[in-house]
């Protein structure tokens, strides 16, 4: 998985995914203006990702299918739910599907 950056702002991207432990997000790159990150190194295993955008001020920048936790700095979770119970941040994530594919690149442009 790979996310470029197509606007003049960082942004800081979180991704969530299911996994044999329950679904997973984790955080965060950095990506810069007119800059590319690769998120996820292995070859996709699912056809739906989830990907939460904030700019260098920790305020979203795109809408969400979803609502995932999220923590402000680097994390790794488990369980999407009942985040305020466990002291975490409700973010809104936006649905990919990559239809099977084994890499996929997600183009943000919001300017």
């Amino acid at each position: 998985m790979r996310v470029c950056n197509g606007s003049v702002d960082l942004v800081n991207v979180a991704i969530g995914y299911e996994t044999e432990d329950g679904l997973r997000t984790e955080g965060w790159w950095t990506i810069t203006s007119n800059a590319c990150s690769q998120i996820l190194q292995e070859p996709l295993g699912k056809t739906r990702y989830y990907l939460h955008v904030a700019d260098g001020f920790g305020e979203s920048r795109l809408g969400g299918d979803i609502t995932l936790c999220i923590r402000e700095e680097k994390f790794v979770l488990y369980d999407g739910d009942q985040c305020w119970q466990r002291g975490l941040i409700e973010a809104d994530f936006f649905q990919i599907e990559t239809e099977g594919a084994p890499d996929w690149t997600v183009l943000l442009s919001y300017d």
